[in-house]
Order: C-alpha cells, then structure tokens, then sequence
C-alpha cells in the first residue's frame, strides 16, 4: 500500500492533495502560516552558526562571524520552536480528514510508505520527514515518508541481481578543500567484504578536462553499477540540476553528467547517496532520471555529521536492511545519541524515491541467506499449496489425465504420428449383436461355450496359434464345458496353439478361475482381466497373483516365436504334473529382460500412491493411437460364416503370425457380474479417433481395452505419466528463479510475452515427448504454478 500526498504552495495557501488505492482522492486547502518560514529562517541562521567550519558546500559560501553566540542554545531554541509551529499547522483540524485518511487499514503491513512531493524549494526545506502522522489515533503500522520529485519523466527499470553474489559500487571523491574525506574512504572500505568498491575521482593536480571525462567514464562503466556514492563538496543550481565539485574549481553539473547517468541506470544503477551539501536539486534530477532513489542533505552539512551519518548508514546496509530503514536508523542514531554534539543533524537527510520502484537492499550473501530467498512467501505458499493438494484430488488427476491424452491424440493428428510399430497383426472377433442373431442365442449371459467352441474350431483351422478369450469361464455349463474343452485341445495338439483365458478376483478376495472341466492349467494360461483408470497393470515382483491376460497374451507370442530357445510348445497330453505358467515363469526369471524392459514391474512409488488414490509412474492406456493401429475387428459371424474371406481381409494366407482375441462386442449384457458392464465410456481421445474414422456410434469395450495393453505389451509402447506433484514442485523452483532473476531485469512487457512464449514451447515439448520418448510430462498444473509465482510476486509489488 502506497500513497502520494503532493503539498503546493499557492501564494498565501498551502494545496494538499492525497492519492491512494484505486483512485482515492483527498484534497484539503489551508492557510500557510507566515511565521512557519520566520521561524525557519532563524533555524537556518542557527544552524549555519553552529556548524560554520568545515561544511560540505562550495568553499567560502558562508561569510564569518565575529560576535560571540551560544549557538548551542540558539539552534535548540530555534528547532523546538520550527517543529513546534510545524506540526501545529499540520495538526490543525482542516487536515483531520487527510490525516484519518493515512491510516493504513491494513494492520498487519510491516510499513507503508507516503511519497511526498513538495512545491516550491521553501515548503521542500521543511522537515516533513518529522511529521508523526498516525500518533494521534494510535496507529500500529509505521508510515514512512519518502520524497519525490514533482516532475518525474522516465521511469525506473527493473532491478537487476547481483553481479557475482556481491553489488558493485562507485564512489566519486570530489574536493576535499576544508574538509577531510578519510572517514568516508575508511566507511565505504568496510563494505569490500560483501561489495566491490571503487573509486573514482580525488586526484588532485590533474587537469580538469581530464578528471571531468574520467569521472564521466567511471560512471557509465560497461560492467554497470549498483550503488553510487559522492563524497565532497556540492551545492544546489536548479537550471543545471545542481552541481558537484570534483576538484578547486572544477565542478560537474547534473545536465552534464545526464548521458552517463542514463547509461549507468540502464546497466543496473538503483541507489545513488550524496553526502554532500545541498542535494534537492540532485536529488530531483537524478529521479527525474529514472533512478530508483536518492539520499541527500538539504541544508548544508558539516563533515564530521557527514561521517558519522555514513557509518551508520553503511552499517544498515551490511545488516540487509533497505535503503529507507537504513536512512532511518542512522537518523535515530543522530537524535538520540549524538543530538548534544550534532543538534539538529538527523533533520536533514532525505529520501528521494521513484515512486515505482522497489527499495534498494543488498540481499545476504551467506548460503542460509541465499537459500532462505528461495523460500516462497505466504501468496506463493498458498498457491503452491491449493495447485498441489489439487493435483492429489483423485477425481482431478484422472481428469486431467484424460484431457492430456486427449490433447495427444490432437498432436498425433495433426503432426501425422500416428503409426505405431507392433511385431505382429491384432484381431479382435468380436461376438456382437448381429453374431447373436445369426447363432440363434438367446441369453447371452454367461455365453454359451459351444459358440465359444465353434469359434475355437474356425480359428484351429485358420492355423492360429494365439488365442486370449476375453470371457469368465469361471462356472460350469455341463452340456457345452466338453465341447469347448475338446475343441481347445484339439488347438493345442494340431497347431500348439496357446490359449490365454480370464481370471478375476472375486468380492470376498478369492481368485475366479477357469473352470477345470473346461481347460487343464498344464497347456492353458490363465490373467487377470481387470484394468485400473485407463492404464497398464503391471507386475508385481514375489506376488501370487494372476498376472495380467494382456501381459500373458503378448508373453506367449514371444515364446511362440522362440520356440528355438527352449522352451517348450504346449501339449494337452503330456505327462507332467506342472502347470504352463509355472513353466513360463521359471524360464523367464533371468530372461525377461530380453522381452520387456522394466516398466513393467510395478514402482515403490507407484505402490505408495495407490495410498492416495493415484498411480504414480504406471504405465498408461495410449488412447492417443487410433484404434486402427492397434488391432483389427472381425465380427465373430464372419468368422465362422466365410472364414477365408477374414484372412483376405486382413491381407494373409492364415492367421499363424497373428494374436486373436474373442472378445463381446458390445451387445447390451455383456459383462461379468452385472449386464452391460463391460461397455465402456469412451475416454475423450477414443472418441476423437472414433469421429475421424465416422464411427462415432460405436462404443467402447473393455476386450479393445485389453487389446490396447496388450499391444502395448507387443511393441513395447509404455508410455510413463511423470507425476504432476515432481513437477510442480520443479515449477515452483522454475517459478521462484523467474522471480528472483530474470523479473528484476526484464520489463512487464516482454516478460509476459517471455513467459508466453516459453509456456507454449514446454507444451511442444511435453507432446513431443510423449511421442518420441514415451513420457507423458504434465502441462497445465506445473506452467500454471510457474504463472502464479509470477502474479504473486506483481500482486506484491502493486500492494506495496
């Protein structure tokens, strides 16, 4: 929170005219009381007298005086008198409404800061800086009053960091006549631990031009400055901006020294004190300039105040803390324990600042300080907070995920990647509505194994050796369980054939196999069917439990292509005892590698995030390949009506190198405990290729589900979800060293456009690869985390 209180001198009144918030305004006029600049002028007169040697102005611009006078005595006289008058007229009750107005109503507000603009030069004089506004209503937040010039035509650039971990700072030495500048040297030395120091300037005897163009020089140093200090004599010239003295005689106008000024401020100027006589007009020049803020003297200033200020103020910034409470703390060190020896001194430092700038601070450079930076601050906490906790809301990760792969099947379509290598054909014969009608079955549910048999028959005699059956053949049916049983046995004898059926765990936990009149568990495979939210089931290392049917079914073909390796062909009439997925699970427990890689296994973080609700690194369901990719579909009548016609179809002589699944095909009953439970929602990027493919009626069903994982399983395709809480956090690393890098150097304009720009490009990148690397990098929740960091930080600056 910010206000602007500008105060005009208009002939015998005083206009006070206050802004804050969002267009608040506040304009009160009173009287301006004669005696306040009488009584300003006898200060003044006092002051001089008491610090008549060694002031920091132009040598010889006081005169002498003879008569002997306390002005000890005189100048305490004449200050309790000034700031008695002073703060009467601003007590006075025309103002009430402006004072109650500056009470910040945010309590809770560490400071608030006043910006001051004062018209003319002799209402600027006064020491506002002593206006306790706030004590009369016993306001708890402290309200800091900065100056600010009344005409301001550029405006402050952003602040840049720290140069190597340490600010570089200027110190212009000007001329020393009178006056004994070794306490500065000795002041600003102190620093070299934390800044590096340079001097520039005090080099007496060289010619004029000379140390005019080297000062010059040092200021628009290429490596840029942080700070900058003068120490010497100076003095105000308002139509040349005021004026430094560098050397007897020689002397620096601000109008001079503009271009170089302009080019410091550009390279990372911010903070500039002149601890020297008269600075108003320097002040006003420096931030008409563009500069950040300025600490000068309004009156002149003897050189051993000029010392002890310095020190004090130095050592506030090697504290870490802001330029303002540096000033402020150095004020207070002259009132309280310097006010015999210095009367009167803590009123004339000033503060001159943009009023769109930040307060100048050098940050600590130790590795706690550094790292404590890094720390979010309550705005970025809460965000961080609420876009976490959200990204472990169940219902928002699986939507979320649903709507990436949705965005993928886009990418995919547009960029052309769709094709998808696979080692070998997919056929899905589907047992739809139109096979029930041609097959006279009436009750689907359970289906008639003899159907199933039939198919089983067809498929012998198209030389298929793989073969999964998307059905639970968990409970007998005495008058077809011989027939499908003798027409597997008679697959596996003539083609060694490899069937793979269903298994589903059961409501209580027990384990729903094929019934044992029905299949031998010595020739037969037997998975586990079900699928989590659109994504692979993977292994799990030690478990008992069925193995995934998608995962046998992809297992078998790679036997059945290696045939030479070893293992065995399945037999429906051999002698041993030992069940076919023992078998295959013996031989492949140091060989699997060479089939799949290890995305497969289930990951201890994906074990821990079943705790939430979620899956973590599990391999998902690439819904962003069309279907057309992954298998083709044959309508079970076909299969047993016109058989051969299906192989032309598919472009082969037989289905020997093929995978075949019989699978429902969507008529209303299908499904394991309840009717039509295995028809699906279409997941949105399904839909899409659906539509593409103009078949945007047909459903889905949960054998295309198996279909997908085990294409997956075949090719190799697992695609790996990066968990969204690993990137956000890596976003709010992102987001933080936008913050504290790159915000302080770039304007809000190309910021913007920056952040824009490289939000679109992690976008490309995450589709990408998704694509090319099968990693499924998180886009929205972790960019929005890095925008909000930004806000954050532009919500805090505009309250400030």
């Amino acid at each position: 929170m910010a206000y602007h209180l500008t105060v005009r001198k208009i002939e015998q009144s005083c206009l006070f005219d206050l802004a804050w918030g969002r267009g608040q305004r506040l304009t009160v006029v009173l009287p301006y009381p004669t005696q306040l600049s009488s009584l300003y002028q006898a200060w003044q007169r006092a002051y001089l007298g008491y610090y008549r040697h060694a002031l920091r102005g132009r040598p010889g611009a006081v005169g002498r005086l003879t008569a002997p006078v306390n002005w000890h005595s005189q100048l305490g006289q004449a200050e309790a008198k000034l700031l008695s008058e002073f703060h009467r007229w601003l007590r006075q009750e025309d103002l009430f409404s402006l004072r109650s107005a500056l009470i910040p109503s945010e309590a809770a507000a560490p400071a608030v800061d006043l910006f001051l603009t004062c018209e003319p030069i002799e209402v600027a004089r006064l020491p506002w800086e002593t206006w306790e506004i706030g004590a009369e209503f016993g306001a708890s937040t402290p309200l800091r009053i900065t100056r600010s010039p009344a005409n301001i035509r550029a405006e402050t650039p952003p602040r840049h960091s720290f140069r190597r971990g340490k600010a570089r700072i200027l110190v212009i030495l000007g001329e020393d006549t009178g006056i004994d500048l070794t306490g500065d040297r000795a002041a600003l030395k102190s620093l070299q631990a934390m800044a590096e120091v340079r001097f520039a300037g005090g080099e007496a005897g060289k010619p004029a031009g000379a140390l005019k163009e080297q000062v010059a020089a040092a200021i628009a140093d290429a490596q840029g400055w942080d700070l900058l200090f003068f120490v010497g004599h100076s003095d105000e010239a308002k139509q040349v901006g005021g004026e430094i003295l560098i050397a007897p005689q020689v002397s620096l106008s601000l109008k001079e020294l503009t271009q170089y000024l302009e080019t410091a401020r550009d390279r990372g100027l911010q903070f500039a004190l002149f601890n020297s006589c008269s600075g108003l007009d320097i002040a006003d020049s420096l931030v008409n300039l563009g500069l950040s803020q300025v600490v000068i003297m309004r009156e002149r200033v003897h050189n051993q105040v000029a010392v002890a200020f310095l020190v004090q103020f130095l050592q506030g910034l090697a504290q870490h803390l802001d330029a303002h409470e540096a000033l402020l703390k150095a004020c207070r060190y002259l009132k309280s324990e310097k006010h015999l020896t210095y009367p009167s001194a803590y009123l004339i430092p000033s503060l001159f600042r943009h009023p769109d700038s930040q307060l100048f601070q050098i940050p600590p450079s130790g590795l706690k300080q550094r790292l404590k930076r890094w720390l979010p601050t309550r705005r970025e906490a809460i965000a961080l907070s609420a876009i976490t906790l959200l990204s472990l809301f169940s219902p928002v990760h699986h939507w979320l995920f649903e709507q990436r792969v949705y965005v993928q099947a886009l990418y995919r379509y547009l960029s052309n990647q769709t094709a998808v290598a696979s080692p070998t054909k997919l056929v899905l014969v589907q047992i739809d509505d139109d096979s029930l009608q041609r097959g006279r079955i009436e009750h689907p549910l359970p289906m008639r194994r003899d159907y199933l048999a039939d198919l089983v028959t067809q498929l012998t005699e198209l030389e298929t050796q793989i073969i999964g059956i998307d059905y639970l053949l968990d409970r007998p049916q005495e008058q077809y369980d011989s027939q499908l049983n003798q027409a597997l046995r008679t697959a596996v004898k003539q083609n060694s054939a490899w069937f793979i059926l269903a298994a589903k765990r059961a409501h209580r936990g027990q384990w729903l196999t094929v019934w044992p009149e029905v299949a031998d568990s010595r020739w037969s495979l037997q998975g586990d069917i079900w699928l989590p939210h659109w994504q692979i089931l993977p292994l799990r290392r030690g478990d008992d439990r069925p193995v995934p049917l998608s995962y046998l079914i992809a297992t078998a073909y790679h036997l059945n292509q290696r045939l030479q390796s070893g293992f065995p062909a399945p037999q429906p009439d051999i002698a041993s005892q030992q069940r076919l997925q023992n078998q295959m699970e013996d031989y492949l427990e140091t060989r699997l590698p060479e089939f799949y890689s290890d995305r497969i296994w289930l990951h201890p973080l994906t074990r821990f995030s079943y705790r939430l609700g979620l899956r973590w690194l599990q391999p998902l369901l690439d819904f962003s390949i069309p279907p057309e990719q992954i298998y083709a579909t044959v309508p079970a009548w076909q299969v047993l009506e016109a058989p051969q016609s299906v192989v032309k179809a598919l472009g082969s002589a037989s289905l020997r190198n093929a995978v075949v699944m019989i699978i429902p095909g969507g008529y209303d009953e299908a499904g394991v405990v309840e009717q039509g439970e295995d028809n699906l929602e279409m997941p949105k990027a399904f839909a899409f290729w659906r539509s593409q493919a103009g078949n945007s009626g047909q459903g889905l069903v949960g054998g295309e589900v198996q279909a997908y994982a085990t294409h997956h399983f075949l090719a190799q395709h697992f695609v790996v979800p990066i968990p969204n809480m690993g990137l956000i956090l890596l976003a709010a690393v992102l987001g933080k060293a936008t913050v504290l890098i790159i915000l302080p150097r770039r304007q809000d304009y190309w910021l913007w456009i920056g952040l824009s720009l490289a939000t679109v490009a992690y976008g490309w990148l995450s589709l990408q690869l998704y694509v090319s690397a099968l990693i499924m990098l998180p886009w929205l929740l972790p960019s929005l985390t890095v925008w909000l960091y930004i806000v954050c930080t532009k919500l805090e600056t505009s309250h400030d």
